[in-house]
């Protein structure tokens, strides 16, 4: 078919885009070879857009035409940037979000940032830039302790910072300058990560935490610790936990081949309400770390147990080959105010009626 529209001049191609809505001047593309995501920028006549949105494989050969759409952004006032680009080939490198080009403190409306297999080259010059955040999210954005640094200095306003697999170092420290941060999200292996903010409200880790320790947290009352793998540290983690945080109130925990030991003695969730328990893969001797935690959280009210079966008659191999896939027969059992009808010895009984 005769491409009759891309004859047309650019100030007619122009005049027509500047009648319709940004999605639909993206979607007239398709009608167009002319039509790039460039000219439908620079075509845009509309006041104000809230989010730039872009999900392709670009890597840095193509960092001139996206630090153009980031130019773009903060001309339209963009309230937040989300750039996937996690299926550019592996021989790209990838792109470098110029913060430099962000537009100083006030004048910059960007307020949600979320960054998938890009880097973020951080620098003292430019911290300004990023002061407006609120939300900062980044998946697959190499990181190091520096970067951290400069985040919590140059972002006071943050309530959310998420940082997904970034190759963090062994220790990770977040000081106490994020004042209204509410949320902390952190999916790595092998770190130790120390707290301090005084406003936190939920704290997840998934990986393997060598160490957790919370120095002046005093309103976090949800974390969710997630160990996928065969750990040794579960237990010393739950003591911390008990210890540093007596105010919390939700509790999620995986254990993975593993039985707590049972101390003479151990920290107790004096606060805790509700415990999310997943044991992967579940045999009799597991019912003692449910009576540990039980006997840990006295005013325990919910306890959602989810526990995983190996097939017996297996060799090692294909066990840990079917451990994998175990979630599609995960079972739960779900009880409010368990401890007016169910003592440790009852809820063991029970539970061994269920499952064994």
């Amino acid at each position: 078919m005769e491409d009759r529209i891309s004859e047309l001049s650019d100030d007619i191609l122009s005049f027509i885009l500047s009648f319709l809505t940004m999605r639909d001047a993206v979607k007239t593309r398709l009608l167009s070879h002319r039509w790039s995501v460039d000219q439908v920028l620079l075509a845009c006549r509309g006041p104000k857009i809230g989010t730039l949105k872009v999900r392709f494989g670009l890597g840095d050969d193509y960092a001139f035409h996206v630090d153009r759409w980031v130019s773009f952004s903060s001309a339209m006032l963009v309230e937040k940037i989300a750039f996937d680009f996690s299926c550019s080939p592996k021989s790209c490198g990838s792109y470098n979000f110029p913060c430099h080009i962000l537009p100083t403190d006030k004048a910059s409306h960007l307020k949600h940032l979320c960054l998938v297999s890009c880097t973020l080259r951080l620098s003292p010059k430019f911290t300004s830039q990023l002061n407006p955040l609120r939300t900062l999210d980044l998946d697959c954005v190499p990181l190091d302790q520096s970067s951290l640094d400069i985040i919590t200095s140059a972002c006071p306003k943050l309530t959310l910072l998420r940082m997904i697999e970034c190759g963090l170092r062994k220790i990770v420290c977040i000081h106490g300058q994020l004042l209204c941060l509410k949320t902390l999200i952190i999916h790595d292996s092998l770190i130790s990560v120390e707290l301090k903010s005084i406003n936190l409200e939920i704290f997840e880790f998934l990986g393997l935490p060598l160490k957790l320790t919370f120095v002046d947290v005093p309103h976090l009352k949800k974390a969710l610790v997630r160990s996928l793998f065969i750990y040794r540290r579960t237990s010393p983690i739950c003591n911390a936990l008990a210890k540093d945080l007596p105010q919390l109130q939700f509790l999620s925990l995986i254990v993975k081949d593993e039985v707590l030991p049972l101390p003479a003695t151990s920290p107790k969730f004096i606060s805790l309400k509700q415990l999310d328990l997943l044991i992967w893969p579940f045999i009799g001797s597991d019912l003692l770390t449910v009576i540990y935690l039980l006997n840990a959280s006295p005013l325990l009210e919910i306890l959602q147990l989810k526990i995983g079966h190996e097939c017996e008659g297996r060799s090692n191999g294909e066990r840990r080959e079917y451990s994998r896939h175990t979630h599609s027969h995960l079972k739960q059992v779900k009880m409010e105010g368990f401890h007016d009808k169910w003592n440790a010895m009852e809820l063991a009984i029970y539970l061994l009626a269920i499952y064994l």
